[in-house]
């Protein structure tokens, strides 16, 4: 299998894919347990790949690149 990793230019994006990594909170996770709705924003959710992270319940903050969550990020208690 050939793997790409990303590398980032100087504003943070990607220069394989050109994107960034957002927060996105979990709201479901699919049966399968390998995907996952996730709210991006207020207003956009999405279907992410989340085999990479282990113990994703809904209500989780990760982060996400590509479609695919990539680590679980946690919450700042200042807030």
């Amino acid at each position: 299998m050939n793997e790409i990793h990303c590398q980032t230019d100087e504003a943070g994006h990607c220069i394989t894919c050109s994107d960034e990594a957002q927060s996105a909170r979990v709201l479901h996770i699919y049966q399968d347990q390998t995907m996952a709705l996730v709210a991006l924003d207020n207003t956009t959710t999405r279907e992410v790949d989340i085999s990479l992270v282990e113990d994703v319940t809904p209500g989780d903050l990760m982060l996400v690149h590509g479609g695919v969550a990539i680590a679980r990020l946690e919450e700042d208690s200042n807030e």
